[in-house]
């Protein structure tokens, strides 16, 4: 039944195909730059109380602002890889209304690496590679020369530094801000 739809259908679903692209595209960059946004805030503000001298129980606080940095980070690496798979679902329906099109086709009398199809990354030029195992494409790794890749990296970075932050407030609450002990690890937050 699918192979008998008439074109005029086919071009329609095309058009959805390509606005759940662009929504998807959009979708993704929101929650990235939500979850930098907050877990930059949160970064922020806890390092910012962590040189103010504090109670113990104020660095306790701290330790769990921090804490909450490390989840935010790992909820953010986590949306990324999960928008990145909506993403190239998109991707193979829109290639596949594409080949049912023939937009895939060679154009005559160009380079054979031509045709009318929506290949606005290197990934999607490869037509063949999609529609031979969807799932494959779907669930593939993220490439390292990719925006994507570097993204999930940021997000790790930050929930490492939120990590030394935890660790640096309770050690600060353990042994408390006037302390020698810390004298010295302390004058890394200090102006």
């Amino acid at each position: 039944m699918a192979d008998s739809l008439p074109p005029e259908m086919l071009v329609d679903l095309y058009r959805l195909a390509l606005d759940e692209y662009r929504f998807e595209v959009r979708l993704g960059w929101d929650r990235t730059t939500y979850f930098l946004a907050l877990n930059s805030a949160i970064l922020g503000v806890a390092t910012g109380l962590l040189k103010l001298d504090n109670p113990p129980a104020v660095y306790l606080f701290i330790a769990l602002l921090f804490i909450l940095g490390v989840g935010t980070s790992t909820i953010g690496s986590i949306s990324i890889k999960r928008n990145h798979e909506y993403y190239r679902r998109t991707i193979v329906k829109k290639t596949l209304f594409e080949n049912r099109l023939g937009l895939t086709d060679a154009i005559a009398d160009m380079n054979p690496s031509l045709n009318f199809s929506i290949g606005t990354t290197p990934g999607q030029g490869g037509y063949l590679r999609i529609l031979e195992d969807p799932e494959k494409y779907v669930f593939g790794k993220l490439k390292p020369h990719s925006i994507t890749f570097w993204l999930r990296g940021i997000f790790v970075a930050l929930a490492f530094v939120d990590l030394i932050g935890a660790a640096s407030s309770i050690l600060m609450m353990i042994y408390g801000s006037h302390s020698g002990h810390l004298t010295s690890f302390q004058s890394l937050f200090k102006p």
